[in-house]
């Protein structure tokens, strides 16, 4: 077991999606959703290192599998962007398979985002996980500046791992829980200059560490 910190650049609903019963990673940290396994946890965190969410990946599908998946059994992940809907709206599953050509459903992202999405090749998926929105939650001390904006990702030390585990036991949180809206609510205007659509932000923050 592995466990995984980064930073959740946008928190949309969309990078986590805890929609509709199931936690999941489905697009943007293409090189930790390739090596990612189940069993592994992932702690998403805000700039001042509080608890957005925490997840233990309990399934792996490919991009193509998940699409099949939320078609048969999860459509809310299916993104709707004229739902007033937000767990509608914010769908993670936002490639269409069914052709030989991959397309992109309207959603959250759009081409900007494509080759880096489709490189990670795998959607994360748990039935385990907190979601606290904007309600984030303060984590020990030894986690400050564990992670920032300029790096993807980090795993934990074994006694991080120790340490978060037991935090996290002792709190008893509900499991499966969304505690909270995210930060940001709706698919955003480009027009809106403080808040810059959630797809451009992700970009630039994401693109550097692609590989």
């Amino acid at each position: 077991m592995n466990i995984y910190a980064y930073i959740v650049p946008v928190d949309d609903g969309a990078a986590p999606n805890p929609y509709g019963g199931v936690c999941t990673l489905a697009i943007c940290k293409p090189n930790l959703r390739k090596i990612a396994k189940i069993g592994d946890w992932l702690i998403g965190l805000s700039s001042e290192f509080k608890l957005i969410y925490t997840m233990e990946i309990t399934t792996v599908m490919s991009m193509k599998e998940y699409d099949t998946y939320t078609k048969e059994n999860l459509s809310i992940k299916i993104p709707n962007k004229t739902s007033k809907n937000i767990e509608e709206q914010m769908g993670d599953s936002v490639y269409d398979f069914s052709n030989d050509e991959i397309k992109l459903r309207p959603s959250v992202h759009s081409r900007c985002t494509k080759e880096m999405d489709l490189a990670g090749k795998n959607v994360l998926l748990s039935t385990c996980f907190y979601y606290f929105g904007e309600q984030v939650k303060t984590l020990p001390k030894e986690f400050e500046n564990i992670v920032n904006l300029d790096m993807d990702f980090v795993k934990l030390t074994k006694e991080l791992e120790i340490t978060f585990l037991t935090w996290l036991e002792n709190q008893n949180f509900e499991k499966n829980k969304i505690y909270s809206k995210p930060h940001i609510i709706g698919i955003i205007s480009p027009s809106d200059r403080e808040n810059q659509m959630s797809c451009c932000i992700r970009k630039k923050i994401e693109k550097k560490f692609y590989i």
